[in-house]
């Protein structure tokens, strides 16, 4: 790997006392368990994060065969195999007692040598990603890194002085970002559980101001099951405008130009990540947006592959949508109420009846997009429900593009402060504090507090 540094480089293997990936227990994910010992798999290792969706959990028996991947604060985990190969974190102390599956590896570093903040902040600088996928990539038909491979990269080596002033900087960063994800997280919970409520639950105010259903509020037989009185089941594309993504050759990314969103920016629960952008020429935007250009407001589906992975456009957007994706503009019904509505359990149960199930991909086509059914309520309560929760989508929003922010800051400082291109003076421990002093994104947001 080219990665010029001041230090000395050092193999990794010489830096650790462990590095090992686990197994899944015996069964598979049909034994695993409601509640119990947290079993840590590729979907829970993001760069720089650790997520809590599609954690597994096992119990103590199971765990005891796995004695020899217990996790430990502090680990660094390493995805190992498969499209997520490479992503790496420090594992989330809230998550212990933890075991890894087999796709990815506990790197333990010793502290007396290595700092983990340090050799987190180095695997995931981009040239070193660049090499571990490189490595990966060689060999069978399954992206993977071995053991051994992991066990021999060199990583340089200030020392520990100056690893603790290094990661003094880049540890404020990886705080504001994961407190504005926590924010975020929560918000989105909230929109959601108003949503359940009110369109599931049937308990949003009557005209009395009480929980409708619980006050006696009268329904009527649908397709869709028992509905409040006056409510309407209704398609997809009664209520919303259903473009289809161009079918045309995938135009050259550029690296400089205008976003073609991908299915890559489709985030979770609802919100884009551009943090990667598909740039493309204005010839060819004027192209690809010939059908639609989404804007804020619009949401996105997936059909291939992620199938019915959905975002919103955020405010003051706009973009082209690329192969495999198609555009749903609101008309009848309002930006908020649409979103959450395709996010809920509810329009995930419909979605799953109108996929079909391909040898290789599943696939979710247009037609079978326009034909979703809704449960649609008078305007008076779509227009009060967005009144409540638009608000919290646009907080969501404000954090995500401050979050982008701090990345662009953070993946600037970092091959720099590692390469050792940037010192940080021994003599200035506070020196951190003038190279970055960013507000904290939690400061003033009491409002969201849920004690």
């Amino acid at each position: 790997m080219s990665f010029s540094t001041t230090w000395e480089k050092q193999k990794l293997k010489d830096l650790c006392v462990k590095i090992g990936s686990g197994a899944t227990p015996a069964g598979g994910k049909e034994n695993y368990k409601s509640s119990g010992i947290s079993l840590i798999r590729s979907q829970n290792i993001y760069n720089h994060r650790f997520t809590y969706d599609g954690l597994a959990y096992i119990d103590e028996n199971q765990a005891n065969k796995l004695d020899n991947v217990i996790v430990q604060e502090e680990d660094v985990l390493l995805n190992i195999t498969g499209d997520s190969v490479c992503r790496c974190c420090i594992v989330d102390k809230s998550v212990l007692p933890a075991r890894v599956n087999q796709h990815v590896a506990i790197i333990r570093t010793d502290k007396r040598r290595l700092l983990p903040l340090f050799a987190k902040s180095f695997l995931t600088t981009e040239s070193m990603q660049a090499f571990m996928l490189s490595l990966a990539q060689t060999g069978g038909t399954r992206a993977a890194l071995t053991k051994g491979m992991i066990e021999n990269f060199e990583i340089p080596v200030p020392d520990l002085k100056e690893q603790e002033l290094i990661c003094r900087i880049l540890a404020p960063l990886d705080k504001k970002i994961g407190i504005n994800e926590s924010i975020n997280n929560r918000l989105k919970e909230m929109a959601q559980a108003l949503f359940k409520r009110w369109f599931v639950d049937f308990e949003f105010p009557s005209e009395n101001g009480e929980p409708y259903k619980s006050s006696g509020g009268e329904f009527e037989e649908s397709e869709l099951g028992l509905i409040p009185k006056g409510w309407k089941v209704k398609v997809l594309s009664e209520v919303t405008q259903v473009i289809d993504c161009l079918h045309s050759k995938k135009p050259k990314d550029l690296g400089t130009g205008k976003t073609l969103l991908q299915v890559w920016n489709i985030a979770d629960n609802g919100c884009l990540d551009t943090t990667k952008k598909y740039l493309i020429s204005e010839e060819d935007y004027k192209l690809w947006t010939s059908r639609i250009e989404v804007k804020e407001g619009d949401c996105v589906i997936t059909n291939v592959g992620r199938v019915g992975a959905v975002a919103q456009i955020p405010t003051g957007k706009k973009y082209a949508i690329g192969r495999n994706m198609t555009a749903i503009r609101p008309q009848v019904i309002p930006p908020t109420f649409l979103i959450e509505y395709l996010l809920s359990d509810t329009m995930n149960i419909e979605i799953s009846k109108k996929v079909d199930s391909g040898t290789i991909l599943d696939s979710l086509n247009v037609k079978g997009i326009m034909k979703l059914r809704m449960v649609i309520p008078p305007d008076d309560v779509l227009n009060k429900f967005e009144s409540l929760t638009r608000p919290l989508r646009a907080s969501v929003e404000v954090n995500i593009e401050e979050n982008k922010n701090l990345i662009v800051t953070r993946n600037a400082l970092l091959p720099k402060l590692i390469s050792g291109e940037i010192r940080v003076p021994l003599k200035q421990e506070n020196l951190y504090t003038q190279i970055i002093d960013l507000p904290m994104a939690a400061e003033g947001r009491e409002q969201y507090s849920t004690t």
